[in-house]
Order: C-alpha cells, then structure tokens, then sequence
C-alpha cells in the first residue's frame, strides 16, 4: 500500500501505486522531488496550478519515461466507463469518496469494481474501495480522464524548460493577485477564485516550500493565507488589499522564484 506523505498528493500516491504493480518500488514523495515537482508552476485554461495539482500525463512522464514507462491517458464518457475498466488495469482517475473526489487506482472487477484508494498512514479512511456498477458511474463526472501506464524506451527528460517557465507563472500569478485584490468585487466572486488563482501560492506552494525544507518560507507565506482566509470568512465587502498584503505577497513571491532560479542554474 502506497501512503500520501504531503498534502492532496492522491494523484502522486496513486501512481506510486501503479507502478508497484510494474515491479517499481517508489513514494510520491520520491517522485515529487526527482521531477522538482516543489518549483513547478503552470497556468492551463486560464488557471494558475502548482505541486500536487500539476496531475497529467504531461508532469507524471517527466518520472516515468526516464523509468522506461509513460502514461496515457484518455477522455472516456460516463456510459463507457465500466467497460473500458474491465480492459484496462491498473488504471488511475478520479472518484468521488466518502472523503472527496480523490484520485484512486482501479485494480480488478469480480462482479464490483476494485479500487485502492490512497490515503494517509493511519488516517482511519478505507484503503480499498468496492463500488457496484451503479455506485462507480454515480460517484463521476459525465466525462472523465483515464490514465494507464505502459512501456517505452527509457530517455532522460529535462525539467529545465519548465523550471524556465514556471518562473514566469509564479510572478504572473502574484501580479494577477495583486491587480485582482485592488480592486472591490461581488463578495460571491472571489469562491471560483480561491482554486484559479490563490491556491498555487497560498495553498499548495506552502505545501511544496515544506517537503523541501524551505520551512521559514513557508511559514511566512501562511501568514498571508491567514489573511486571506480571514478576509474570505467576512463580508468581503472591501477589497482583498484592505486584509491581504500584497507587498509582502511581492517579496516572498520573488524569494519562491529565486529558489526555481537556483534550480536551473
């Protein structure tokens, strides 16, 4: 049983899964840190995403293809699902659980459908999972990816070019934040948000700050998600600078793309 050792890393943990059924022993710890997971950042259909939320096939092959493997995935509609399972395994996609949609592995049908669901170690959630046809296509989306993991020709892959980019990203990020926080909104407005635009920075890159250590960075940058959080549990009838300080928001901003930096160089 493959655990999740950082915050949201299903996804990561669900691929260690699978390639443990391909002989290969590893954590999604391991692989977050070998593909410098913690200094990626991306915008993909107008939203900012960063760490354990970068989730495709385009981040998990930088791991893979170096291994001798890649993942494919493929867009598969609702009514098709459980046929396409039945043919396909292990395959990866994502559920909702009794704890949230959660990415998980499916392993095996004998009249249900068999699935690992990975968690923390001792969390007290159900590691594995058994759903009737029925409660498998009522617990996802009308269209959903699918991803396999099969063999290639093992090539070196270079993180570089998206360590390149992903400094571009985080200050476009901050400096949409700050344009966006100037200004007064409806209070509704700032919910959709909250994933598009915050979570990189005030959610997930504290998150990728602590797995590599940077434990003093991060700590500042959960000053500001309180902030924020705060700002978000009132009226938010002001605009988000009144609570938020973005200057400060600037400076860690460029301190976290100083450490991308490094990695390059």
């Amino acid at each position: 049983m493959k655990y999740m050792h950082f915050n949201s890393s299903c996804s990561y943990a669900a691929l260690a899964t699978i390639m443990e059924f391909n002989g290969a022993d590893t954590e999604d710890y391991i692989i977050a840190l070998e593909i410098k997971l913690p200094y990626l950042f991306s915008k993909e259909d107008g939203a900012y995403i960063s760490g354990p939320m970068l989730q495709s096939a385009k981040w998990f092959n930088l791991w893979l293809v170096p291994q001798g493997f890649r993942m494919v995935e493929e867009a598969v509609v609702r009514e098709q699902l459980c046929n396409y399972l039945r043919i396909h395994k292990p395959a990866m996609l994502g559920i909702q659980t009794p704890y949230g949609k959660h990415a998980v592995v499916f392993t095996e049908y004998d009249g249900k459908y068999h699935f690992i669901n990975p968690t923390r170690e001792n969390s007290g959630e159900r590691t594995e999972l058994s759903l009737s046809g029925e409660e498998l296509l009522s617990s996802v989306d009308q269209e959903l990816m699918v991803g396999t993991v099969i063999p290639t020709e093992a090539k070196q892959q270079s993180v570089v070019p998206y360590l390149r980019e992903s400094i571009s990203v985080i200050k476009e990020n901050c400096a949409d934040i700050v344009a966006f926080s100037t200004e007064k909104h409806d209070p509704d407005s700032y919910f959709p948000m909250m994933d598009r635009m915050f979570r990189p920075l005030l959610l997930d890159g504290i998150t990728m700050l602590e797995l590599v250590g940077e434990s003093a960075l991060a700590q500042e940058f959960k000053v500001l998600q309180k902030q924020f959080m705060d700002y978000m549990r009132g009226t938010r009838e002001e605009a988000l600078q009144e609570t938020l300080s973005l200057a400060r928001l600037h400076d860690l901003t460029e301190r976290y793309a100083q450490l991308i930096e490094q990695q390059i160089s």
